[in-house]
């Protein structure tokens, strides 16, 4: 675990956390715990706004890419020597709307890859550390959203550090929506469909 204190999380944070998940954290997945006990903010559409992994530690419901800021700081913070980057996915569902989805990525000790995940839909949640390299586990993704009747177009796989250095990804209480246009920006794999 890095120092808490180091990297800004407060007394409040840590107590926080603690409630939320008893039991503690002994390895990388655990963190699956507190993904799960929010609830998943369906509304967005009303309100758009992304928040600092704190501002989502301290609410009730989280988006998607709320769910990967925060469990990216929880690596952070309680894994430090985890390797991790953010997995964002673009799809175009029958009706034509376009939408992302966002998750964390994480390495295990054997170099295989699971994610964090929070969504609404069935078949987006987390992934086990089962997976060789960042393609496949964004093809299980795309998957998912085939036999919901969704066109997978294509994805990026990316670091906080590199889209959002001049943001307080961590801490801020303001909307971070500007991590949305970057993400967008590092897609730069498409998906290749069997017709």
């Amino acid at each position: 675990m890095n120092d808490a204190q180091a990297l800004g999380w407060g007394a409040k944070d840590l107590t926080r956390l603690r409630e939320i998940a008893p039991a503690g954290f002994e390895e990388p997945e655990d963190i699956r715990h507190v993904i799960d006990w929010f609830g998943y903010l369906a509304e967005w559409r009303t309100h758009y706004q992304i928040r600092s992994a704190r501002s989502s530690l301290h609410g009730r419901r989280i988006t998607c890419i709320d769910s990967a800021i925060l469990s990216y700081g929880l690596l952070e913070l309680l894994f430090c020597d985890v390797k991790r980057r953010l997995l964002a996915i673009h799809r175009r569902d029958p009706a034509g709307e376009e939408c992302g989805h966002c998750v964390t990525l994480y390495w295990n000790e054997r170099g295989q890859i699971g994610a964090f995940s929070k969504s609404s839909f069935e078949g987006l949640g987390h992934r086990d550390a089962v997976f060789a390299d960042e393609p496949a586990i964004a093809s299980s993704y795309a998957e998912a959203y085939i036999k919901m009747g969704f066109e997978p177009l294509y994805f990026g796989i990316t670091a906080l550090e590199e889209i959002a250095p001049d943001l307080d990804w961590r801490f801020d209480v303001g909307a971070l929506n500007v991590i949305s246009d970057r993400l967008k920006e590092r897609y730069e794999y498409a998906f290749m469909l069997a017709r």
